[in-house]
């Protein structure tokens, strides 16, 4: 029974990827390109904000300031409206 299950998975395996592999032929390259331009992108703005919290629970204000510098930048380029709370620095506060 077992051995009945294990191939039906198989084929079904081979059966989805046929078929993603006959979808990524009828797509431009230039689609691949910007789709993973775009999710870097997003992973870099994560980083940056995961390093700016770090950086704020270290009192590392100066490095805090940079990384709110680099997440407006990645924010602007992508489109995505980041409120500057979530940055965690005011515009008044001391660097």
């Amino acid at each position: 029974m077992d051995n009945i299950k294990d191939e039906n998975l198989k084929r079904l395996g081979r059966f989805i990827a046929e078929e993603l592999i006959d979808l990524a032929k009828e797509t431009d390259s230039e689609d691949w390109v910007e789709e993973n331009m775009r999710d870097h992108m997003i992973g870099e703005l994560a980083r940056c904000v995961t390093l700016q919290n770090l950086y704020l629970d270290r009192e590392e204000f100066e490095k805090c300031a940079i990384m709110k510098i680099r997440i407006m930048e990645l924010s602007d380029k992508l489109d995505l409206p980041i409120d500057t709370d979530l940055t965690n620095l005011e515009e008044d506060d001391e660097i």
